[in-house]
């Protein structure tokens, strides 16, 4: 299946792939840098260096590959939750509400008010509707929400 990013997701990914490339070219300086005064077998520096370029090549290849993968999914209003919508809910015997933006992993952040389709909530609330409980397993116990609305 192939993944599948909002719009604005996409938009972060890209953001974060220009991010890592700048960051990649301070990377191979610093290597550079550090081949210039190391004993190669002991250098702590140089291994470090070299571990972080390492790193941010491989973040490079995963997002680059994400972002030629990925299908765009336009958030729709609709009585059932899917993927990219907002969704309010409230949890059982609670007066607050709390809203989350149904993401893929890639974009979900729970401090912008994102989660993944895939975690626990998500997988849950798609495919609920307006007034539908459901029920979450967490390491406290069984938690049930309410849906309360749904938006694009």
């Amino acid at each position: 299946m192939k993944p599948q990013l909002t719009a604005m997701g996409h938009d972060q990914v890209k953001n974060r792939l220009a991010t890592l490339k700048h960051a990649r070219t301070v990377a191979r300086e610093r290597m550079r840098t550090a081949r210039k005064f190391c004993d190669f077998r002991e250098d702590v520096t140089y291994v470090e260096a070299v571990r972080d370029y390492e790193r941010m090549e491989a973040d490079i290849l995963e997002l680059e590959r994400l972002l030629d993968d990925a299908t765009i999914v336009e958030s729709k209003q609709t009585d059932v939750v899917s993927f990219g919508n907002k969704v309010v809910i409230r949890e059982r015997n609670d007066e607050e509400t709390e809203s989350y933006r149904i993401v893929s992993e890639a974009e979900a952040d729970l401090g912008q008010g994102s989660i993944s389709s895939s975690s626990p909530l998500g997988r849950n609330l798609i495919g609920a509707t307006v007034g539908q409980i459901v029920h979450v397993e967490s390491p406290e116990g069984t938690l049930a929400f309410e849906v309360l609305s749904i938006e694009a």
